[in-house]
């Protein structure tokens, strides 16, 4: 009988069209098949080729054709893993010796396929002690899969606190960011005795949460709630060799939040504390202007000893206010500097 070769069938199953694999019956047809279909770069050639070894070939056997041929045991996980496969694909990477991989794939598809939160919290769990707990595997991946359940179980720990109160149902199986925004909102600022996920400070640190990123959610979630004398203790820092003494220490960038601020209307001392951490006079005044801080316009004018600048902001300001009182004073003050650096000067 006629027995078509590797390269014709091949070329049909490329071009879409029907054929049949049924005819290579032997152990080394089908891996010069494997082979071609490989060497073609064919995802569609290599995956029918495939599913016609595991269909014909003992998993053992087809296991061990996969080994020496990573291009092949790429096409086989991605369509196991989308077709959520998960048993199959898991033991194909373990005979392969991926521990690692089948233990974030277990976890990845875990994660993404249910938002039932203790369903997830429950399979999680097993995984972590299949394979994350056990001797020899990457302790980040296992701290990481450790801080999600432990987040699980604190965002369904508050379902049950708060009798499924809106906010608590809203961070379930949601990012620890988001739920930093939730503790953020509950949490009484300046209470240091709290030791658990319920402190934000502790929330961050178990997540490894950045402080840039812990400013700027402690930001956004305390100026919306317009509680202003909160920020004093998301960025006042005790001094390390003074604990009574205090510093004012910001990460995340200063234009940034300062524009941020004014969009979230905070009230202009709120603003002027930040644009007076502004080193650089002139992108202080920049940055004054921009956000309509007279205050803030005025100290700039003062530190760049522009009294002409000065003197014009002053008179675009009402007769009578504070703001206009405030100019003149600065004036006044930058005249008497003026005058003690000429005195210098004769000296």
């Amino acid at each position: 009988r006629y027995a078509p070769s590797t390269e014709s069938v091949l070329r049909k199953v490329i071009l879409g069209q029907p054929c049949s694999l049924e005819m290579f019956r032997s152990m080394s047809e089908k891996e010069q098949l494997l082979d071609q279909a490989i060497a073609s770069g064919s995802g569609n050639a290599i995956l029918k080729v495939l599913l016609f070894l595991d269909r014909t070939l003992k998993k053992k056997l087809f296991y061990s054709l996969l080994q020496m041929r990573p291009e092949a045991v790429h096409h086989y996980v991605n369509y196991l893993a989308l077709r959520l496969k998960v048993s199959e694909c898991t033991d194909l990477l373990v005979f392969l010796g991926r521990h690692h991989e089948a233990s974030l794939l277990q976890f990845s598809i875990f994660v993404c396929s249910t938002s039932n939160v203790e369903f997830k919290r429950q399979r999680l769990k097993k995984i972590y002690g299949d394979y994350f707990s056990q001797p020899g595997s990457n302790s980040f991946y296992a701290q990481l899969v450790a801080n999600y359940i432990n987040l699980l179980e604190y965002q369904s720990s508050e379902l049950h606190a708060t009798g499924g109160s809106k906010a608590a149902v809203e961070i379930q199986d949601k990012s620890v960011l988001e739920t930093l925004h939730y503790v953020c909102g509950k949490y009484k600022w300046g209470d240091t005795s709290l030791q658990t996920n319920d402190n934000p400070f502790k929330l961050a640190e178990n997540h490894q949460i950045s402080q840039a990123q812990f400013e700027w959610i402690a930001l956004n979630e305390r100026a919306k709630q317009q509680a202003w004398l909160d920020f004093d203790h998301i960025f006042e820092k005790k001094a390390w060799l003074n604990l009574k003494q205090k510093s004012f220490k910001l990460n995340i960038p200063i234009d940034r939040t300062i524009l941020r601020l004014h969009a979230l209307h905070a009230p202009e001392p709120v603003i002027n504390t930040f644009l007076a951490k502004v080193e650089d006079p002139q992108r202080r005044l920049a940055l004054a202007r921009r956000v309509n801080s007279k205050h803030g316009t005025i100290d700039a004018m003062v530190l760049l000893k522009d009294r002409a600048e000065l003197e014009a902001y002053r008179s675009t300001l009402e007769s009578g206010t504070e703001e206009r009182l405030y100019a003149e004073n600065a004036l006044k003050s930058l005249n008497n500097t003026w005058k003690s650096d000429a005195m210098k000067l004769i000296k």
